[in-house]
């Protein structure tokens, strides 16, 4: 193998190839990776952190640069291949970048072109977009694997249009995309040996991110109107935006309750628990200081919360703790004076400590 300079000073590889290659007779493409990369991309590989080598394949994965059915022009040996992708790139995402990645890494040596239709032929032929052509070409320019970018490109790549850009190959995945009047509209390209096979992303794409969205509607806008965006810029009428909020104040309203509701229930819980409990009658009853504090309470938040419907929530649990306790009071302070049962009201008595207990029991069961 010998190198060659050129007058820029950049050394170029230069490589005995084929006439022709095709499936049977190609060089096995991951070989050819390896043999081609310079130092500096085995440096790139070295440096990348553990994460992105663990969660995100390389975009390599050892598969055919050559469509299947078809052969590939060999690659130039004095100047840099030339490389053209084309397409939508709306929500520029990683399936985008790890495509262009792929082209950009074909070749020791690549220039890659991307190219951008404008938004008449794209709305007419795929649809409406999220980012105008012009926002979509300016992202795909800050993408460190694209050398320049060709807005107001055609929909399907021509003979001329790769002659005038002096294109080797066009970079996209092997899957025939239909057109109008094709079953493929890269055929020509496969035909004439200046297609390069791309592997797709799964799992993402502009049509999942979009999907999405909308399929969470009233969680994307809830979360705008909560970020301050005025509904008229959210395309919502009033009556929307009155019903998503209360939909949000009756969430923030269950969730705050059932916050609270589980130290109340648990202090509910232990008083009726220690009211109902069977004791003997000659015994003091329960001491409850009118002025003292329970450290139940205490332990129940009721500082200021985000919402009014949380002090909603937190007030409702203390005042029915407190009604409860009075009540238990009130019961406490009446067994205090009363007389000792006499036999003829003992069987009544056994009936309603019964009834206490099973009325416990439900207490505490609805409680938990």
């Amino acid at each position: 193998m010998a190198d060659q300079t050129r007058p820029n000073g950049i050394v170029l590889a230069k490589r005995q190839e084929p006439e022709r290659w095709d499936n049977t007779g190609e060089p096995d493409a991951k070989k050819l990776k390896e043999d081609n990369s310079s130092q500096s991309d085995l440096e790139d590989e070295k440096s990348k952190p553990a994460s992105e080598k663990q969660g995100i394949p390389p975009p390599w994965n050892g598969q055919s640069l050559i469509p299947k059915g078809y052969s590939m022009n060999p690659p130039p040996t004095d100047r840099a291949v030339r490389v053209y992708a084309d397409g939508v790139f709306d929500l520029f995402h990683l399936g985008h970048m790890r495509q262009l990645e792929q082209a950009k890494k074909a070749f020791p040596n690549t220039y890659l072109f991307v190219g951008i239709p404008n938004d008449i032929e794209t709305h007419k032929r795929k649809g409406l977009t999220v980012l105008t052509d012009k926002e979509r070409a300016e992202t795909l320019r800050h993408c460190k694997w694209v050398d320049e970018v060709i807005e107001d490109a055609p929909w399907i790549v021509t003979p001329d249009f790769l002659e005038k850009h002096t294109i080797d190959y066009v970079a996209h995945d092997d899957e025939p995309y239909a057109g109008t009047d094709t079953d493929d509209i890269y055929k020509p390209c496969k035909e004439a040996g200046k297609f390069l096979v791309t592997q797709r992303t799964e799992g993402i794409s502009t049509t999942y991110i979009i999907t999405k969205i909308v399929r969470d509607y009233d969680k994307y806008i809830t979360r705008q109107l909560r970020r301050g965006t005025p509904r008229q810029d959210l395309n919502v009428s009033w009556l929307k935006k009155n019903e998503l909020d209360v939909k949000r104040h009756a969430v923030e309203l269950r969730d705050s309750i059932k916050t609270n509701w589980t130290t109340t229930g648990r202090e509910l819980r232990d008083e009726i628990g220690k009211f109902w409990s069977p004791q003997p009658q000659n015994l003091p009853s329960l001491s409850i200081q009118e002025n003292s504090i329970n450290p139940g309470l205490a332990q129940i938040d009721i500082g200021r919360s985000a919402s009014p419907h949380s002090d909603f929530a937190a007030g409702y649990s203390l005042g029915l703790i407190g009604g409860v306790r009075s009540w238990m009071q009130a019961r406490t302070m009446s067994n205090r004076g009363s007389k000792a049962p006499s036999p003829e009201t003992s069987d009544h008595s056994d009936e309603e400590d019964q009834d206490r207990k099973s009325l416990s029991l439900g207490t505490a069961h609805i409680l938990e």
